[in-house]
């Protein structure tokens, strides 16, 4: 039987992916901006709340955000939410629940939550070359919903810490501000900012006086702070890391064949 991967360690970003998130974000070190953010309206406010509010859920279940947060970002669910956000009658629409085929998804974010864990629960036990999306619906037909081991071990008493709380909710929310801004899927801004970026710049934040002010004021200041990070920072530090990497394999047959004679 072939065990799930971990979605904290996701296939990483292409240097294509990469070259177009780049284009969309501006920074003193990054001039040549193509492709300009998108407006940000009322409507994409409440998208972002309403993610805000499904990752507070998770947390006020007994997840961790470093379980839950990559877990949620690079999963189908997700990509149909992408695409959801991305159309003008948002979450509400029937094209959602035709698709997910579990109307009741859409009227608690604790059912989201369940539905995920129960989703990977159901493909991580298919075997190899079974079809997994027919794995899904015959499960719901024959109401083989068993109970994923995730939600088995849930503490019986709900999660009331305000820190954690306040953290979920902040992190589902600049998460979904970013997909809306730069019009990218929740999976390429996971690869961008992986929970424990995420978790240090909240933590950052709090003691800036950005940290004081209403999120939904804040928002965009606070994404384009992460695009800064993103781009100024973060990438470049990893092109160094991967070049070093690359110079130590290069090295390495020269010591060999120095040791050898």
């Amino acid at each position: 039987m072939r065990t799930s991967r971990d979605p904290a360690k996701s296939r990483p970003l292409s240097a294509n992916v990469k070259r177009l998130m780049k284009l969309s974000r501006a920074s003193p070190q990054n001039r040549n901006v193509i492709k300009v953010a998108k407006s940000f309206n009322m409507r994409d406010l409440t998208y972002c709340m309403k993610q805000g509010n499904l990752f507070m859920e998770a947390a006020s279940m007994g997840f961790a955000m470093s379980d839950f947060a990559p877990r949620f970002m690079t999963s189908q669910l997700a990509g149909v939410f992408d695409v959801s956000f991305a159309a003008a009658s948002g979450m509400e629409n029937d094209e959602l629940s035709n698709l997910l085929r579990v109307p009741m998804l859409l009227k608690s974010p604790e059912t989201i939550v369940e539905a995920l864990y129960w989703i990977d629960d159901i493909i991580s036990h298919a075997e190899a070359g079974q079809n997994k999306s027919l794995l899904l619906s015959q499960a719901y037909d024959e109401e083989m919903l068993r109970l994923p081991p995730a939600l088995k071990n849930l503490p019986p008493e709900p999660n009331r810490n305000i820190d954690d709380l306040s953290y979920a909710y902040w992190l589902g929310f600049i998460y979904r501000c970013e997909c809306l801004l730069h019009e990218e899927s929740s999976r390429m801004v996971y690869g961008a900012f992986e929970e424990p970026i995420m978790k240090k710049a909240y933590q950052e934040l709090l003691n800036k006086p950005l940290g004081q002010i209403d999120l939904a004021e804040g928002a965009l200041d606070i994404c384009d702070e992460l695009d800064r990070l993103l781009v100024e920072k973060i990438w470049p530090a990893k092109t160094i890391k991967k070049q070093r990497l690359q110079k130590k394999e290069l090295e390495r047959p020269k010591k060999n064949l120095v040791t050898a004679d």
